[in-house]
């Protein structure tokens, strides 16, 4: 009988961390994030999955690739608690009555380029002349037309617009002549300087605020979860502040969820990305959503006289500031 007690007081041992650590889990919520593209405009949100932050906050967290404007979609169904995404997508979503605000924003500007072919020496140049995008209401299409009228040039009167597709596809377009310039994110913009086109605008050093990277959740989410939202907050400000301190983090982490695995691509676009685009604590920036409404009024009167404040709530980071969160990661 003693035998039998000690034995049974044995495996009760063994089983005990095992046990623990189900109950762990057991507790964890289970949270939905999703993303549009294997971007390191995303570069936030990948470091704070990797660096296991968002378990550390108690969360068991999908990681969900939903490639764009789709995203909004699945997000307004129901099926992602939260979304990493460029603001002039979810807001084109919004002003036709979508419930999706901003709590967060890791990029304020875009990381497009107009950019020609060699013979194209200056803006004027493009008089009379063909410039690609993605395709008609992109964002890439968006971008230009105001572009345009900024160098006194009648976007489909003085410039012809041409839709080609791929970013790839453009600059090779470019390069091969069959147009004359077009609007190239990166990583096809580092590319397409190798082959030899100029960059007449870099969109990043425009002093246009239209936030690439934000963090949305629907405004009836973050009222009934607000504990969730500041959490996922937490873990995010500690994800970004880890991408900035632990550089093989950052790289492990675009090589997982980025879509890049050469080395020296992975190296460079971190040293980027932490040195010239992402901020370290990401405030909304309430400009930056003005400015993509103005956008988007351009071809959708639904946006036209609406308030920044309506699609974003700043009470989220403002409380981690003022409980002294945000100084606690960044002292």
């Amino acid at each position: 009988m003693k035998k039998l007690l000690r034995i049974n007081l044995w495996i009760i041992f063994l089983l005990t961390p095992l046990l623990a650590s189900n109950s762990d889990a057991a507790t964890q919520a289970r949270l939905r994030v999703g993303y549009p593209s294997p971007s390191a405009s995303f570069f936030p949100l990948f470091a704070t999955k990797e660096a296991g932050l968002l378990e550390k906050y108690g969360f068991d967290a999908e990681m969900i690739y939903v490639q764009g404007v789709q995203l909004v979609h699945v997000h307004v169904a129901g099926q992602l608690d939260f979304a990493s995404i460029s603001s002039v997508v979810y807001l084109q979503a919004s002003v036709e009555g979508a419930d999706l605000i901003q709590v967060a924003s890791s990029i304020d500007n875009q990381l497009m380029k107009i950019m020609a072919h060699s013979s194209i020496s200056r803006p004027e140049d493009l008089r009379g002349k063909t410039i690609a995008v993605t395709r008609f209401g992109s964002l890439t299409d968006l971008l230009v037309r105001p572009a345009l009228r900024n160098w006194g040039l009648e976007p489909l009167k003085d410039v012809k617009l041409l839709q080609i597709g791929r970013m790839p596809d453009i600059a090779t377009a470019i390069a091969q002549k069959q147009v004359d310039a077009g609007v190239i994110s990166f990583p096809t913009s580092v590319q397409a300087e190798k082959m030899g086109l100029k960059t007449l605008l870099d969109f990043a050093d425009s002093g246009f605020d239209i936030p690439a990277t934000t963090v949305v959740v629907s405004r009836r989410y973050g009222r009934a979860n607000r504990d969730v939202v500041l959490r996922f907050l937490k873990a995010y400000i500690e994800g970004t502040r880890r991408l900035f301190t632990d550089r093989e983090l950052g790289i492990r982490a675009l090589r997982k969820y980025g879509g890049i695995s050469d080395r020296e691509m992975l190296a460079t676009t971190y040293d980027l990305f932490t040195s010239r685009y992402i901020k370290k604590i990401p405030k909304v920036n309430t400009k930056g959503v003005e400015n993509s409404l103005n956008l988007i009024a351009e071809g959708n009167p639904k946006a036209k006289g609406r308030k920044a404040e309506e699609f974003m709530d700043t009470s989220f980071m403002d409380e981690l500031e003022a409980t002294g969160f945000i100084k606690s990661v960044w002292p």
